[in-house]
């Protein structure tokens, strides 16, 4: 039996809920300890799990091999700092640092470290995706592919970091730099040709259109925020277009339970069974098996920290191109 990695928790809500429910089916790791403010908690988890107040403390644990960051972006660039310092493996929640600025640094401290990190994109593990990407993608030719995310306005009573891009959050990094992920992964780098941005302070819409020059393919991304009286019913689809099919990825996104189908015209190619849990907690799950294994086998494994690079180098292009009026070839970074 492979001797269990023991490992530490930072951050309560999406480090309990997902982080440590993936955790629970996976018997790679021993949860050591956990990091959140107050020592109250209301959680179901073992009596010798310890609850630290103060991260640094979890980080300077012995017992812990590696630290898995489930706290507000803005915190990352700190924490992570300080896990390499102390020599610990780093799982960290996306988008990994709040900035192109901070990631950057972070990926120069990785330099040369026998220090396996990796970045925690559910998307590419959602069984949909899989069956497309081993079953129907090396088998088609596509002449471009149509992306409609459409979702309600969020509810204003989240955590403040939530909504500004500053701090990792606002649109852009809690779900616009999901599809640039999967894109990527799925059809190799795209270069913009188009991207506008209209946003108020209700409303944010962002219309681009990238190029995918290894496969010749357009890709036009549809990104909008709709109000809770719209007849536009909130959905995440992904057209995918060849000469003979159309196919077709999405989720109705009314509750954490929903999942993406596929269907080829309009017969279902593959559809998820039902769930009670939370969606992202399977595709987490995998993620830390990967995790678990570059450890072992002192390699690198994807997504880490520099293809979180890359997204943010992608997002700020974007943000950026509003000030320009050419074509930016995003190569690797």
């Amino acid at each position: 039996m492979k001797k269990k990695l023991n490992i530490g928790i930072i951050g309560k809500n999406f480090g309990y809920n997902v982080i440590y429910k993936s955790i629970e089916k996976n018997k790679s790791f021993n949860v050591v300890g956990f990091s959140q403010k107050s020592k109250k908690i209301n959680w179901e988890i073992p009596k010798n799990v310890k609850i630290y107040s103060n991260w640094k403390n979890l980080i300077l644990d012995k017992r812990i091999k590696a630290v898995v960051i489930a706290t507000p972006p803005n915190l990352h660039k700190k924490i992570i700092k300080y896990a390499i310092k102390k020599n610990k493996h780093v799982f960290c929640d996306k988008p990994v640092t709040a900035s192109y600025k901070d990631i950057s640094m972070i990926c120069e401290l990785l330099n040369n470290k026998k220090i396996s990190h990796f970045t925690n994109y559910e998307f590419a593990n959602i069984e949909a995706f899989n069956f497309f990407k081993k079953k129907i993608l090396n088998k088609i030719h596509i002449e471009n592919v149509k992306i409609n995310w459409f979702m309600r306005v969020p509810k204003k009573k989240r955590s403040d970091w939530k909504n500004k891009h500053s701090l990792g959050g606002g649109y852009f990094f809690n779900y616009i730099c999901h599809t640039l992920y999967y894109l990527e992964n799925l059809f190799g780098n795209l270069s913009i040709i188009n991207s506008k941005i209209k946003q108020s302070k209700n409303n944010f819409h962002l219309n681009s259109k990238f190029f995918l020059k290894k496969k010749n393919i357009n890709v036009l991304f549809n990104f909008k925020t709709i109000g809770n009286k719209s007849k536009i019913e909130p959905l995440h689809e992904i057209k995918i277009i060849t000469k003979k099919d159309d196919y077709l990825l999405k989720t109705q996104i009314s509750n954490l339970q929903d999942q993406f189908f596929l269907k080829k015209n309009d017969k279902f190619l593959f559809k998820p069974n039902k769930i009670t849990n939370d969606f992202r907690v399977k595709p987490t799950y995998i993620n830390l098996k990967k995790f678990k294994n570059a450890i072992s086998q002192k390699k690198d494994s994807h997504p880490n920290f520099f293809d979180a690079k890359r997204i943010h180098f992608l997002i700020k292009s974007i943000k950026s191109f509003q000030k320009k009026n050419t074509t930016i070839s995003l190569k690797s970074h």
